[in-house]
């Protein structure tokens, strides 16, 4: 080989901008070895073509191909085969892409949330106990689960099914945005008397599909008030909301809810959890 068309580890380092470590990994793993053996001096050179090789392979590099799937394409060495290659490649980008948008999705939502609930904290030494708010609820999209749960009462969270729900709306590969509404299908505060009780999970999603599990949850009005600190102390404050519209001439027209602000499954320090409660109302026609 001529002497021009010769080039060492060290220039091909410089050529190519490939580390001279990753050079010997590759000649190592016999993915492009040296082409030519000095056998006075025992270095190795790699050739001209080599050089094209190792663009070629850093290029394929640069678009997370793996060494193995490179070895294959460059040993074809074939247009139609790198073509059918990239294809696949694209493919399994886009899934990838599609997952870390869900994944932004949810932690933006999270974060949020834990705004919105931080928010609160920082003033709930002037959250009067009378605090109680008309608003409408905007609707949302809901992946949920429904079930009667036996001997139930509302003191405590039922950890397996919010593990259930989260694990349900990643299977259905949905951009949720995190937020838990548990749903209670009884007469008020019933939820906390031990009774068979019928309930649902819901978690908050951007978009639906015909699956059973989706629906829509909010476009009503509603009595809401929010409840800071221990939830094994939150029926106090259902009382208090249920009171407070039979006092003021309301009537309930729908299930109660509360919505998980900053929940037990978010950070273990009861004295910073804030669940809101929703309930549907309108106002009683006057006799």
């Amino acid at each position: 080989m001529s002497q021009e068309y010769k080039f060492s580890i060290r220039e091909v380092s410089e050529i190519c901008n490939i580390p001279s470590k990753t050079l010997r990994y590759y000649d190592e793993i016999e993915l492009v070895v040296p082409e030519y053996r000095d056998e006075v001096s025992r270095y190795r050179y790699y050739s001209k073509n080599q050089l094209i090789t190792l663009c070629i392979i850093r290029k394929l590099r640069t678009m997370d191909f793996g060494l193995k799937e490179i070895q294959s394409i460059i040993t074809g060495n074939k247009a139609d085969n790198l073509e059918k290659n990239i294809e696949i490649k694209l493919t399994k980008l886009l899934d990838e892409i599609n997952c870390l948008q869900r994944k932004y999705a949810a932690t933006n939502s999270f974060l949020q949330r834990l705004k919105t609930g931080v928010d609160l904290l920082s003033i709930k030494d002037d959250i009067a106990i009378e605090d109680i708010t008309i608003e409408e609820i905007p609707e949302t999209n809901l992946v949920y689960t429904r079930r009667t749960m036996t001997n139930y009462s509302n003191i405590e969270v039922s950890v397996h099914r919010w593990v259930e729900i989260i694990d349900m709306c990643e299977k259905l590969n949905v951009k949720n945005k995190g937020t838990i509404i548990v749903t209670y299908y009884c007469n008020p505060l019933e939820q906390f008397l031990y009774t068979d009780t019928d309930i649902e999970f819901g978690i908050t999603v951007e978009s639906v599909n015909e699956d059973d599990c989706f629906r829509p949850f909010g476009n009503f009005a509603a009595a809401t008030a929010i409840h800071i600190g221990n939830y094994a102390d939150i029926i106090h404050t259902h009382i208090r909301l249920v009171q407070w519209i039979n006092q003021n001439q309301y009537k309930i027209i729908g299930p109660v809810s509360e919505e998980f602000i900053i929940s037990p499954l978010d950070i273990n320090n009861i004295e910073e959890h804030v669940t809101k409660i929703i309930i549907p109302i309108e106002k009683k026609k006057q006799k």
